[in-house]
């Protein structure tokens, strides 16, 4: 082999490291992005479960409120 091919060679071997290293950053920074929309994704779920159940009570609020007094309260005069 000559001196320019041994080059060459050796370039390509610190080319490829270097790629080697760059995929293994990236495959841990898709992990920890996984990670992270993955929690976020169940603190969604929590919180759309606790608004529904808002809903629920302010609907049910809404509708006692609604119905027709039953005369336990003092006339307008009082």
């Amino acid at each position: 082999m000559t001196d320019h091919n041994e080059k060459t060679i050796e370039q390509m071997k610190v080319a490829i490291e270097q790629l080697e290293f760059k995929i293994a950053y990236q495959e841990d920074s898709v992990e920890q992005l996984n990670d992270i929309v993955t929690n976020q994704q169940f603190a969604i779920d929590r919180q759309t479960q606790l608004l529904k159940g808002l809903v629920d009570k302010i609907k049910t609020i809404q509708v006692n409120n609604s119905e027709p007094d039953q005369g336990n309260d003092l006339p307008p005069h009082y």
